[in-house]
């Protein structure tokens, strides 16, 4: 599990009480339940307590409906650091992202799943390539696709090739998106995390879409995504009135 997801439980609910989840299954209602589906709802309820009190404001949103009423596919690029809030905003669209395959992942793709995500199985370092492949299939099947780009592991704000190579295999347009918050909680981890303080002010910001065409080389369009979601992402901290750590 990516370890904001660990500190945002930890913050929220307390130490005490991730002891006591962690354990490997528990009695309830008669059955045991398995460690992962307790740790998913306990991530699933959570982040549904903090969501129902924060105020959103969208930046730009017509950028997401314009590419809707166009019917053109749509892949959501944003940075690891930045994915809670566009997780949110997009709920119940049928999109398809990426989890890994392990037993954390198990755990993200539940919570995923029940917010109305389809999820692929892969990394790239497990699977990562018939997890791409599998993607370009929704994609072609009319499905619109979401990645961190900088993912799973980092080096942070660096887009991973493989997010060019879906765009230019099935003409997906890229949709940069982020957020931020007037009241943020940065983690000190490698994607520098931000989880909105509760009852804050937060904006969802999106950047003018594009496609990947053939005369941009993979560098020059690794480059291109990540300068517009950097362009977007200081556009929502200016909104929320922060300057982020560096």
């Amino acid at each position: 599990m990516p370890s904001f997801l660990w500190d945002s439980i930890r913050t929220m609910i307390g130490r005490r009480s991730i002891r006591f989840l962690s354990r490997r299954t528990a009695f309830t209602q008669g059955l045991l339940m398995p460690r992962s589906k307790i740790l998913m709802r306990s991530l699933g309820g959570t982040i549904a307590l903090l969501r129902a009190t924060l105020r959103v404001e969208l930046l730009h949103g017509d950028y997401f409906t314009e590419l809707q009423s166009r019917r053109v596919p749509i892949l959501f690029a944003l940075w690891h650091g930045r994915m809670f809030l566009p997780i949110d905003a997009h709920r119940r669209q049928g999109i398809v992202t990426m989890a890994s395959k392990s037993s954390d992942g198990d755990i993200v793709t539940g919570w995923l799943e029940n917010n109305g995500y389809r999820v692929v199985r892969g990394s790239t370092t497990r699977g990562g390539s018939e997890a791409l492949r599998r993607m370009i299939r929704h994609v072609r099947t009319g499905c619109n696709v979401a990645l961190t780009v900088d993912g799973p592991k980092g080096p942070a704000r660096m887009v991973q090739p493989g997010v060019v190579r879906l765009a230019r295999l099935t003409g997906a347009w890229i949709l940069p998106i982020s957020f931020s918050s007037a009241r943020p909680l940065f983690f000190s981890s490698w994607d520098r995390h931000l989880l909105p303080k509760p009852f804050s002010r937060n904006f969802v910001s999106y950047g003018e879409p594009f496609p990947i065409g053939p005369e941009l080389s993979e560098q020059a369009a690794q480059s291109k995504i990540a300068a517009a979601i950097d362009h977007i992402t200081e556009e929502a901290d200016k909104a929320a009135g922060i300057s982020p750590p560096s």
